[in-house]
C-alpha cells in the first residue's frame, strides 16, 4: 500500500464511456507513475473527494482534475465552482477537457479558476497527442503538488 500512495493520482470527471477508455489509454501511456480514478460526474467526483478529506489513509486526493462540463446531474462548472470554493481542494489544479468551443464557457471556466481549457478534438488520434502533451505538461515540466 506504500508504494501505491507514492503514484499520482489523476482525477477524470467524465460520463463518457468511449471518452474514459480513449483517456485513459493516452493518459496510462505516456511512461509516468500515474494513477487515474474515474468518476462519470460532478456528484461522484465530489463525493470521492470527501472521502479524501474525511479517510486521507484511504482515499487519495488527485493532484490534477480532468473535467468534462457537460455531463449529467451536476456538471462541470458547477463542480468547479465547488471545488474552487472550498479552502481544503481549491489548490488541486483542474483542466477542463470537453467538445465545447464555446467563448462563454471558455470564459466562465477561467473566471471560475479553471488551469486549462481543451477542446476535445474529433480524430481519437489528435486528441491522443494532445492528451501526450497534457501529461507531459503536467507531470514531465511543471511541478505539481501532493497535497
Amino acid at each position: 500500500m506504500e508504494n501505491d500512495k507514492k503514484r499520482t493520482l489523476v482525477l477524470l470527471v467524465e460520463d463518457d464511456p468511449g471518452d474514459q477508455k480513449l483517456m485513459k489509454t493516452a493518459i496510462m501511456n505516456q511512461g509516468c507513475e500515474l494513477e487515474l480514478m474515474i468518476t462519470p460526474n460532478g456528484e461522484s467526483a465530489m463525493n470521492y473527494l470527501q472521502m479524501c478529506e474525511q479517510e486521507p489513509q484511504e482515499h487519495q486526493k488527485p493532484c490534477l482534475i480532468l473535467l468534462d462540463l457537460n455531463m449529467p446531474g451536476m456538471g462541470g462548472k458547477e463542480f468547479l465552482k465547488r471545488i474552487k470554493a472550498d479552502s481544503a481542494l481549491s489548490a488541486i489544479p483542474v483542466v477542463v477537457v470537453t467538445t465545447s468551443d464555446s467563448e462563454a464557457d471558455i470564459k466562465e471556466c477561467y473566471k471560475l479558476q479553471a488551469a486549462g481549457y481543451i477542446q476535445k478534438a474529433a480524430m481519437p488520434a489528435e486528441f491522443n497527442e494532445i492528451l501526450r502533451k497534457l501529461v507531459r505538461y503536467w507531470f514531465l515540466t511543471s511541478v505539481v503538488l501532493k497535497v
